[in-house]
């Protein structure tokens, strides 16, 4: 019988189950380091189109999917698009010095923005109409912050509460305001035309408020018939109100930890952090905990212990993925910071024992999965395989948190990278899979000891569907012996 499986000398061997996300930047973007990246444990390589040309992406995915072919394992792709932030206008080179205790004025922006230090223009139009007294605002990641203490029909006039420099661009932050923004900007639009020509496999949407953000991206997605799941981004306080509508209605979460900490207090980011993590664990989608994880090995070959510790946190909780953003964009330490991030991981995970939640559905599939959670315990399993043409089966399995690792076979490609985001999945890609279940089981096993990911003798546990490649058509679970022979 033929294998179909494309075999190679390489394929990841890490040994850890959280995922590790890490950001392409100047640090990381040329195809020597992108390898060494994945070697390293690199699942899924963030492009942050907040920067950057299309030319420089379109060659870093060739060289991706070039290296995915090189390397025999999958590299998935998480396109992060901008969203609506609002930012400064023009101030003069050497920025302005808001004196603490001084007065400025916030006008909207005009078509003609020119450098002023009487006054700060804001791209956003609705300025004064929305903000109010007391109202506060931050700007530059929330390192400066003024108090609104008169409006008048086109200005704010404000107290700065906490001074510095402050240069052209940065970012403003409204955590009083609910703004009249749109989900997606026309940049955003054209940068997702973009992300579906090029195939990315998963979508992340920032600056989410509520459910019909994702709903508005999904839409527009069923429209140029592009079937790329959505990552919602937390990190605005309305997301916080309206967040199990969110977890309802995307397919992975990320607690963007970054913006999150300037719109609310720094003190309940992490309560807030677990909540999200607990939400997207009972709903069975996968959850990316981001922004300031290793932050000190930009510039150093080391983490902090506090560092190390936040990351460990984020896996305790139960987070599918950790991230990595300027650590490996534009650090000195790209690859160690990967490194490290599999370290943790892979001791974390060794002396913990995971939550199993409720199944969330009284479905076949459901039931099957809290069955093999409890044939897990008793038996010594090598691995948990599965045939997924969906993906469903294997983020269920995945969702128990097993011992035994689990193997996802599916022949669609966009399924093989999706999977790839998934705690504790190794997804394999069977182009010509058998359309019986006894021969399936077969070349299952076939590729199990090709790859050594099993061994005769071994126990596996098989869950599948019969007829096979039925979506959502999970119905047996078997527990199977790799044969001797």
């Amino acid at each position: 019988m033929e294998n179909s499986i494309v075999s190679s000398a390489f394929m990841q061997t890490t040994d850890n189950r959280t995922k590790i996300v890490a950001t392409l930047g100047p640090a990381s973007n040329s195809r020597e380091i992108i390898k060494q990246l994945v070697i390293a444990g690199m699942n899924v390589a963030r492009l942050n189109f907040s920067h950057g040309r299309y030319q420089d992406y379109a060659r870093i995915i060739e060289e991706i999917r070039s290296l995915e072919v090189e390397l025999d394992t999958p590299i998935t792709i998480l396109q992060d698009l901008q969203g609506p932030k609002i930012r400064v206008g023009q101030l003069p080179k050497e920025g302005i010095n808001l004196e603490k205790g001084k007065t400025i004025t916030l006008v909207p922006q005009a078509e003609n923005d020119e450098e002023s230090s009487e006054a700060i223009s804001i791209d956003y139009p609705y300025l004064a109409q929305e903000a109010s007294l007391g109202t506060q605002i931050l700007l530059d990641d929330g390192r400066l912050e003024l108090m609104v203490e008169d409006v008048t029909e086109n200005a704010l006039k404000c107290r700065v509460i906490v001074g510095g420099i402050l240069t052209s661009r940065k970012g403003v932050n409204l955590p009083d305001l609910d703004l009249r923004l749109p989900s997606l900007t026309e940049k955003d639009k054209e940068d997702l035309d973009f992300g579906i020509t090029q195939g990315v496999d998963w979508i992340s949407l920032s600056f989410v408020r509520r459910p019909e953000d994702v709903r508005a991206l999904k839409q527009i997605l069923r429209e140029k018939d592009a079937e790329i799941p959505v990552i919602a981004k937390i990190e605005k306080p309305q997301a916080i109100t309206h967040l199990e509508a969110i977890v309802a209605e995307c397919d992975g979460l990320m607690v963007a930890r970054g913006d999150l900490g300037v719109e609310m207090k720094p003190e309940k980011v992490p309560m807030l952090q677990k909540k999200v993590i607990q939400s997207c664990n009972r709903k069975g989608i996968p959850v990316i905990t981001a922004t300031q994880m290793l932050e000190s090995m930009i510039n150093s070959s080391s983490p902090t212990r506090a560092e190390a510790s936040d990351v460990a946190n984020a896996i305790i909780d139960g987070t599918d993925a950790v991230m990595l953003s300027g650590e490996s964009a534009v650090g000195k330490y790209p690859v160690r910071a990967v490194e490290m991030m599999v370290r943790i991981a892979t001791e974390v995970e060794k002396q913990i024992e995971f939550v199993n939640h409720p199944p969330a559905e009284t479905d076949e599939t459901h039931a099957l999965s809290e069955a093999l959670n409890t044939i897990d315990k008793i038996l010594s399993l090598q691995c948990i395989a599965c045939f997924t043409t969906t993906g469903y089966t294997a983020r269920l399995a995945a969702g128990e948190r097993s011992q035994a690792p689990v193997i996802a076979f599916t022949s669609d490609r966009q399924v093989y990278h999706a999977l790839n985001l998934i705690w504790g999945v190794k997804p394999l890609l069977l182009e010509k899979p058998e359309l019986e279940v006894e021969k399936l089981i077969a070349q299952i096993e076939a590729s199990l000891l090709e790859r050594n990911l099993a061994a005769p003798g071994d126990k596996i546990l098989i869950l599948g569907g019969s007829p096979v490649r039925k979506a959502m058509g999970t119905n047996f679970l078997k527990i199977h012996s790799i044969s001797e022979t």
